[in-house]
């Protein structure tokens, strides 16, 4: 049978005009399966979005070819051939030219900056700054907003923390890709279609970057040049956000379990079945990776085995990683409180109580624990009391997990903005403002803040 073939600028303009899906179906000479083959194209491809067809009962199968050219470097489509990008700017010809004498460099010896890149990269870095989740980050701090450096518009939500290195940005989007961008002009340098919603943050080592999916699969990708290098794939989800050390890629899956996978051998060494969806993402400390479950308990586990040393119990569920500093643990949990936890014994020194569930992870320097909360505020309390110094709202949830730098805290809120605060006392300094709410965890690198928001952007401000 011959596949129909259709102008997709056109049925955006019927389905946003209101087009019932019978008179769609008619018109496009479609079944009800060929009509949820072509939302579903229209969806992968970024045209449109989830909320526009929620109210439209289920339809399905019947393959239709909609014909269109993307953007090398951004994967923006359009719906003819174009010599240079209406979204990122670049040349198409000159970018792949560009694209094949590096490959081809890469194949040969590695280029100077590559060589720069591998060294970079044998630090990890990943989500909070480092597999403890502490969030504090080695910076100058960004106390006076002067500038937006550069604006990335994907094609999704960006929920995900970006990454830092002497390669770029890394940070991965709900429309599918991993992107690397210019720390400079951010300008895509490569991106990676995993074909599946990215919420997790990514963590980088030995010149692979680790992710999750919504389809299941935790990637390891180049980072030099965007090419898959493994994948594996579970039986659900992963939003977690992989902690690569000890020589093991630690994370969640949706599917219940905690995994624990060779980062030489790439192939699994443990994986430990908790009483629920998996969110968190694991932090690790002295040979005991700490990870949450909607279950409601925090589980400490050995990371050569998966052994369980002790599990603790809160009253909701734990979603968000867990903070490690001075022997203690802290841990936010769905039933509106803080926890310290004692590494060793799994016992509770303190609980502080909020308005409203914890879903972002603590930040911890100088004897404070900060974070956020669903009833809009951000808190500071002193880990040794539990009592709190100071407290700040905002005009919505905050779910964006803190960060420091140099005597600042920044954060996002679900009002739109990131704030910047004098951690000392809480006073707001400035604030700036997306066109979304603001989920994404900031990362601070030489002054310069780089987040994402629901307006599908990444920022990078000064």
């Amino acid at each position: 049978m011959i596949k129909p073939k259709i102008d997709a600028r056109q049925v955006l303009i019927d389905i946003r005009s209101g087009m019932g899906d019978s008179v769609l179906m008619d018109k496009y000479k479609l079944s009800a399966r060929g009509l949820q083959s072509l939302f579903k194209k229209l969806l992968d491809v970024g045209l449109i979005k989830q909320s526009e067809l929620d109210e439209r009962m289920p339809l399905s199968q019947k393959t239709v070819d909609i014909a269109l050219f993307r953007c090398p470097a951004c994967g923006m489509p359009q719906f003819s051939e174009f010599e240079e990008c209406p979204q990122c700017g670049i040349i198409v010809g000159k970018y792949m030219e560009r694209q094949a004498r590096v490959s081809e460099s890469l194949r040969e010896s590695p280029s100077a900056a590559a060589v720069n890149t591998v060294i970079d990269a044998r630090q990890e870095i990943t989500f909070r700054a480092n597999s403890q989740r502490t969030g504090c980050f080695d910076s100058k701090a960004v106390r006076e907003l002067t500038e937006l450096k550069w604006r990335y518009k994907t094609g999704g939500w960006v929920s995900a923390s970006p990454a830092v290195s002497s390669a770029g940005v890394f940070v991965g989007s709900l429309d599918g890709n991993l992107y690397l961008l210019d720390e400079d002009s951010g300008r895509p340098i490569w991106q990676f279609n995993a074909g599946s919603s990215i919420y997790s943050s990514c963590s980088l080592l030995d010149s692979v970057v680790y992710f999750g999916t919504l389809n299941g699969t935790l990637y390891g990708v180049n980072a030099l040049d965007g090419k898959a290098v493994f994948q594996f794939s579970t039986a659900g989800p992963i939003y977690s956000s992989p902690a690569t050390t000890e020589g093991t890629v630690f994370f969640g899956s949706l599917n219940g379990y905690i995994f624990a996978l060779d980062l030489n051998t790439r192939a699994e060494k443990w994986k430990v079945r908790t009483g629920g969806p998996v969110y968190s993402a694991p932090s690790v400390s002295s040979g005991v990776v700490f990870c949450g479950s909607i279950d409601g308990h925090l589980y400490a586990l050995e990371t050569s085995t998966g052994r369980e040393v002790w599990r603790f119990k809160t009253g909701g569920p734990v979603t968000n990683a867990a903070a490690i500093a001075d022997n203690i643990v802290y841990v936010g949990s769905g039933d509106r409180h803080m926890y310290a936890v004692d590494i060793r014994s799994g016992k509770e020194r303190w609980s502080f109580r909020t308005g409203d569930k914890i879903t972002s992870c603590p930040a911890i320097v100088g004897g404070v624990v900060y974070f956020g909360s669903a009833d809009k505020h951000v808190y500071a309390v002193d880990v040794r009391t539990g009592l709190d110094k100071w407290s700040f709202e905002t005009g919505s949830a905050v779910y964006s997990s803190p960060t420091v730098a140099n005597e600042m805290i920044y954060f996002g809120s679900g009002d739109k903005h990131l704030y910047a605060l004098e951690m000392k006392t809480g006073r707001e300094l400035w604030k700036f403002k997306t066109g979304s709410p603001v989920y994404s965890s900031p990362c601070i690198a030489d002054s310069v803040i780089y987040f994402g928001s629901d307006d599908c952007c990444i920022y990078a401000i000064r």
